[in-house]
Formats: structure tokens, C-alpha cells, sequence
């Protein structure tokens, strides 16, 4: 079994400033050689540097967690947190030092580079998938092949210009091929939650790491059990 593993909202863990980091301090560039917006370049490959990602501000009414919702799409995850998921199989990944500055104190956290494509491990014929917006999903679309996926997203596309009306996947069977030991992994292309595996979730929990909000993958399945 999987699980959908999601950034804590609950206030009276993680503060009420959501997300915990969204700004900078005064001395940083984040726009600056190797800094934190020259990672954005990086899709489908790692860069040739370690980035600069020394200054990030935790927002004023924010806490401390181990894991740190943020405005960067990243995982920011304390010292603790990265030893715990150093043990399990992840996607392919790379753990970049960072700082937390918050009330005059430095942290050191860890910013989870994540480069995960699972879409061509997806059984199309037996996915369904709907159109969506980011907000909401209405009907049902034939898709029998990533192929026609991206060319009817294309479609929509064009129908709808000016909107971010897409085809998305809603419940989702991988095939025989994914890699069942994977416990950390994010399909992509058709979705975009982040799924654990129970053993990373089990450890996750007896460890008591806080910032995440972790629910049962319910609409990804598998033809046969994990």
C-alpha cells in the first residue's frame, strides 16, 4: 500500500504562516550564481553545482518542523528527517544543504531535489482520467496510451486557451513493470502527488516527524499487491 504524502497545514504544528517559508533575508540573492531560483533550470537532470540555499527566511508566525512547507516547490526537511529517508529507496534524488534563518537564529535543513517521471510505468487502458484545472474536475476522457494522453491534452488546450483546463489522471493503475521497491516516488505528467511506501510511512510515524500530512493512496493501485 501507498500513501499521499502532503505539507502540513495544521496551525498548531506548523504556525499560522503558510507556507512556514516563502521569503528571504535581506542578504540573499536569490537570483544570484547557483542560487535557489537558478534550480528551477533543472528538470530532468541535477546541476553540475551545489546551489546556494543559504538564505531562507522562516515566516514570522511559522514553526519548526522537520518537514517545511514552502513557496519553492521543494522538500525541506530537517537533519533528522534526512537521515530516517536516507534509509528507504527513493526516486532519483539529491540532498542539497540549506539554511533556515528565523528571530536571529540559523537552522541547517536539507532541500530534497526530487527528479521523478514514472508516467511510462502508467497502464493507460485501465487508468481513468478527467479533465481538470487545478481546482476542479468534471467528466471522463478515453485515453488508451501516454501517446494519445499528451495529444489530446493538446486538444484541450487548444479548446480552452487562456484556461488551465488539462487531462489529468484520476484513478491510476501502474503496470507490471514499476518498481515495486520504490518508497518515495512521484508519477508526474498525469499527477502530482508525492506517494511513500507503508514501510517509509510506518517509519515516518514511529519516528513522530512533524510538518507532513500522510492519507492512503486510495485511487493508485497496481495489478497485484505491493
Amino acid at each position: 500500500m501507498y500513501y499521499i504524502f502532503d505539507l502540513s497545514i495544521d496551525s498548531s504544528i506548523v504556525g499560522t504562516d503558510f507556507p512556514q517559508a516563502y521569503k528571504f533575508i535581506k542578504e540573499y540573492n536569490p537570483n544570484g550564481t547557483h542560487a535557489i531560483f537558478e534550480l528551477y533550470k533543472y528538470k530532468t537532470s541535477f546541476p553540475n553545482f551545489t546551489p546556494d540555499l543559504s538564505g531562507i527566511m522562516l515566516a514570522g508566525r511559522a514553526k519548526l518542523t522537520d518537514f517545511i512547507s514552502n513557496a519553492f516547490g521543494a522538500i525541506i526537511v530537517s537533519p533528522r528527517g534526512k537521515d530516517i529517508l536516507q534509509k528507504f529507496n527513493l526516486c532519483s534524488h539529491r540532498f542539497y544543504p540549506c539554511t533556515l534563518h528565523s528571530r536571529g537564529k540559523s537552522y541547517d535543513y536539507f532541500w530534497l531535489q526530487l527528479i521523478s517521471d514514472y508516467s511510462d510505468y502508467v497502464d493507460y487502458k485501465k487508468t481513468t482520467f478527467v479533465e481538470y484545472n487545478f481546482t476542479e474536475k468534471r467528466g471522463f476522457i478515453l485515453v488508451e496510451s501516454k501517446e494519445e494522453m499528451l495529444r489530446k491534452r493538446e486538444e484541450i488546450k487548444k479548446l480552452y486557451e487562456g484556461t488551465n483546463w488539462t487531462i489529468w489522471g484520476d484513478e491510476i493503475v501502474m503496470n507490471s513493470d514499476f518498481q515495486k521497491s520504490l518508497d518515495l516516488f512521484i508519477i508526474s505528467r498525469i499527477d502530482g502527488n508525492t506517494y511513500i511506501s507503508e514501510r517509509l510511512y510506518n517509519e515516518i510515524a514511529k519516528n513522530n516527524l512533524t510538518g507532513c500530512e500522510l492519507r492512503p493512496a486510495e485511487k493508485l493501485s497496481f495489478p497485484c499487491s505491493v
